[in-house]
């Protein structure tokens, strides 16, 4: 798990330089907790191993509303549940988070290369000051009419891409299986 440890510290400082580069866009605060009640957050066996030794840590209180929260998430929809691990709007297990909470909210790229807001765009947070809502893309006029900083860059950010960094070999880690979170459980 060390490995692990050293290359999420490298992660968060890539991916601290992202949202820095893209802040003008971004309107995540603590608080804010609309990507974790509206996913299926997509992670590794090594990720579900970390977020289990942060679950470990907490008190029983807690972790019997989480277990209460996974029976719930298993009985609803398997593609957009609320997060077990979200108590109170926080996260409860935020520093053992898995790489998909870690990078959500910046404008991303989907399968076929195309720009992919965070959802979060069309409730008036991330981007929706360039995003077009009627034809669902970034809208480039919305972008000269901004008179923004930056140009919102499109960054491949998802677990293949973070598997295959070279610190990921270079720790030689296995990060198992990719599945569901509830899957996991």
């Amino acid at each position: 798990m060390e490995n692990y440890v050293k290359f999420l510290k490298s992660v968060d400082e890539d991916l601290k330089k992202i949202f820095d580069y893209q802040k003008e866009y971004l309107f995540c605060k603590e608080g804010c907790s609309y990507c974790c009640k509206r996913g299926d957050y997509p992670m590794t066996g090594l990720e579900f191993k970390y977020l289990m030794s942060g679950y470990e840590k907490l008190s029983d209180e807690t972790k019997s509303i989480i277990q209460k929260n996974i029976e719930k998430a298993k009985k609803s929809d398997r593609e957009n549940y609320i997060c077990p691990f979200l108590i109170d709007e926080k996260c409860s297990i935020y520093q053992y988070r898995p790489i998909v909470c870690r990078a959500f909210g910046v404008l991303t790229e989907d399968a076929k290369g195309n720009p992919a807001f965070p959802f979060c765009a069309t409730l008036g947070l991330n981007f929706s000051q360039i995003y077009d809502k009627e034809k669902k893309h970034l809208s480039a006029e919305l972008v000269d009419k901004g008179r923004f900083k930056v140009f919102p860059r499109i960054f491949r950010l998802n677990n293949r891409v973070f598997m295959n960094l070279p610190l990921a070999k270079e720790l030689n880690l296995d990060f198992g299986e990719d599945k569901k979170m509830i899957e996991f459980f």
